[in-house]
C-alpha cells in the first residue's frame, strides 16, 4: 500500500510528487512512458515557456464559470519563480513571458528529476493505468499487463489528447468517467488554423504583422495582434494560436468562421485611400503590381491584388479607377480567409475541454465524486492562452494537490 501513487509524471504530476514529498509522504509516480516530463521538453520550442509574469483569471477558459481565482491566488508567479529559483532555475523575462535563463527545457525537467531523486520518491515508468477502482482500504490501479498497486490516496495527472506520441491519448479521461465525472468535449486549441482559401498556399512561408479577427457567424470571436505565418493550408504564428480556441469551437458546432488580417493597423481606411493616391501621383508610370512594393512583403502583393478583384495587373497605376482602389484599401484593412477549422491534436500545444471543472474542489484539487482522489493539469477542463499560462495551471495545480493530500489526515 502505497500513501500516494500519481498517475501521470508530467509538469502537474512532478510538482504534486514534490510537494508531497516534501511534506513527508510516501510518493510513487506511475508514468506509461519510458521517462516522465517528455511532454516538457517540447514547450515553447524546445525554451519552456514556464510562466507569465501576468496571470489572471481572464488567460483561463472553461465549458463552466469556475472560481480560476482559488488556484492562481495559491500559485501564481511569483511562487512559481520562486519554486524553480529554489530548484536552481534563474528566469529569464521576454515582454511578459519566463523562460528559463538557459533557455533550455531540459533544464526544467532536469531540476525536477534531479528534486524527486533527492526526495525519494519511487518512479515507476513504461506502465500504463487502465483501471482504477475504490476500495474499502483504498484505490486499486491497475495497468494493462495486469499489475496492481494500492494506494491511500491518488493524483490524476494524466495530460489530455496532445503529444499523442508522448502517451497523451485521452485514457484519463476514461478512467475518470468510470468514477461518475462527466466529460466535455476535448478538442485542439493553441494550433494551425486551417483555411481553404488559394492565397496560403502562394504565400506559404511568409511572415506579416497584422492586426487579426476570427468572426464566427459574423460576430467578432476574438482580437490578436502580431506575427501571422501563411502555410500551405492555411495560418499559424502567435496571435493565430491564441483565435484556434474560436476556430476549434466553431468547427465543433458547425459554424461558419473567418479570420481577417488588417496589414496596416495604425492606419484608418481614409488615410490609407489618401496614401495610395499619393503614391499613384508620385509615380504614375509605375504598375499597378509595383504599386505597393515598399509597402508590403512581394509574396504578399499579388495574392492581395487577387483578393481586391484587380484584373491585369501590368497595367499602369493611372489605369487604376476609383473602385479598384478601394477593393485594395479593404484588402488591405481586412484581408478575409475562410476557416475551415483547425489541425489536429498532433499538431496542438493544448488540449481543451476534459474532466468538467465544477466536479473538481479547486481549493483542493480532490475530486466531488470520490474522496482521495485529485484531479490536475490538463486532463481537466481548464486551458490557458498561449504564454505560458497552461504550464502555470499545470504548476499550481500540482502543487495544490500536492499540499492537500499530505494534509488529508482521512487517508491515514
Amino acid at each position: 500500500m502505497k500513501e500516494v501513487i500519481i498517475v501521470g509524471g508530467g509538469a502537474s504530476g512532478l510538482v504534486a510528487a514534490i510537494t508531497a514529498a516534501r511534506n513527508g509522504k510516501e510518493v510513487c509516480i506511475i508514468e506509461r512512458s519510458n521517462r516522465v516530463g517528455k511532454k516538457i521538453l517540447v514547450t515553447g520550442n524546445g525554451r519552456c515557456n514556464m510562466t507569465n509574469t501576468v496571470v489572471t483569471p481572464k488567460q483561463y477558459h472553461s465549458y463552466d464559470s469556475v472560481d480560476f481565482k482559488a488556484v492562481l491566488d495559491r500559485f501564481g508567479y511569483e511562487e512559481t519563480k520562486n519554486f524553480f529559483m529554489e530548484l536552481g532555475i534563474m528566469p529569464l523575462v521576454e515582454g511578459k513571458k519566463v523562460y528559463p535563463l538557459s533557455e533550455q527545457a531540459t533544464t526544467v525537467l532536469d531540476v525536477l528529476r534531479m528534486e524527486i531523486e533527492r526526495l525519494g520518491v519511487e518512479v515507476i515508468t513504461d506502465t500504463k493505468i487502465v483501471d482504477l477502482k475504490q476500495k474499502k482500504t483504498g484505490w486499486q490501479l491497475t495497468s494493462e499487463e495486469g499489475q496492481t498497486f494500492m494506494a491511500q490516496q491518488v493524483v490524476m495527472a494524466t495530460g489530455g489528447m496532445t503529444n499523442t506520441g508522448l502517451g497523451c491519448d485521452g485514457l484519463g479521461y476514461e478512467l475518470l468517467k468510470k468514477l461518475g465525472h462527466t466529460l466535455k468535449t476535448p478538442f485542439p486549441i493553441l494550433v494551425h488554423v486551417l483555411s481553404s482559401a488559394p492565397y496560403c498556399k502562394m504565400m506559404k512561408g511568409t511572415k506579416v504583422k497584422a492586426n487579426v479577427r476570427i468572426f464566427v457567424e459574423g460576430k467578432l470571436g476574438r482580437e490578436e495582434y502580431g506575427e501571422v505565418l501563411f502555410t500551405e493550408d492555411g495560418l499559424s504564428g502567435p496571435p493565430i494560436f491564441q483565435i484556434s480556441r474560436v476556430a476549434s469551437l466553431a468547427a465543433i458546432n458547425k459554424q461558419n468562421a473567418e479570420v481577417t488580417l488588417d496589414l496596416f493597423p495604425s492606419i484608418s481606411e481614409d488615410e490609407m485611400t489618401s496614401l495610395l493616391y499619393e503614391r499613384i501621383t508620385a509615380h504614375p508610370e509605375r504598375t499597378i503590381e509595383e504599386l505597393l512594393i515598399g509597402m508590403l512583403h512581394k509574396r504578399v502583393i499579388v495574392p492581395v491584388l487577387k483578393a481586391a478583384r484587380v484584373d491585369s495587373i501590368h497595367r499602369v497605376v493611372e489605369q487604376l479607377d476609383y473602385e479598384e482602389v478601394m477593393r485594395i484599401v479593404k484588402v488591405l484593412k481586412g484581408f478575409k480567409f475562410d476557416v475551415e477549422g483547425t489541425r489536429g491534436y498532433k499538431f496542438a500545444q493544448v488540449t481543451a475541454g476534459g474532466i468538467r471543472a465544477t466536479e473538481i474542489d479547486f481549493h483542493t484539487m480532490e475530486s466531488l465524486k470520490a474522496k482521495n482522489l485529485y484531479i490536475t493539469g490538463e486532463v481537466m477542463d481548464v486551458d490557458g492562452d498561449c504564454g505560458g499560462y497552461n504550464l502555470q495551471w499545470a504548476w499550481a495545480t500540482g502543487f495544490i494537490a500536492g499540499e492537500s493530500v499530505s494534509r488529508n489526515e482521512e487517508s491515514k
